[in-house]
């Protein structure tokens, strides 16, 4: 997706809030976990962001100045 989009990994964000999510916040440069996510998924997250049923990912982007 990088490549045919031309974008750089360093520029990339990726929003989780179960196991399965793990390895794409690692791989990205910013891993936010969702509040309502596993202790799991918060403890390696850069940052956790509020619940998502109380506007925590609107939250998020607009910490991450993308809204």
């Amino acid at each position: 997706m990088l490549a045919h989009l031309g974008a750089n990994r360093q520029d990339t964000v990726a929003f989780g809030d179960a196991a399965v999510d793990i390895p794409m916040l690692e791989y990205c440069a910013v891993g936010v976990a969702m509040g309502n996510g596993s202790e799991d998924i918060k403890a390696m997250a850069g940052i956790v962001a509020g619940d998502v049923e109380e506007d925590g990912l609107a939250r998020a982007f607009e910490r991450l100045g993308l809204m």
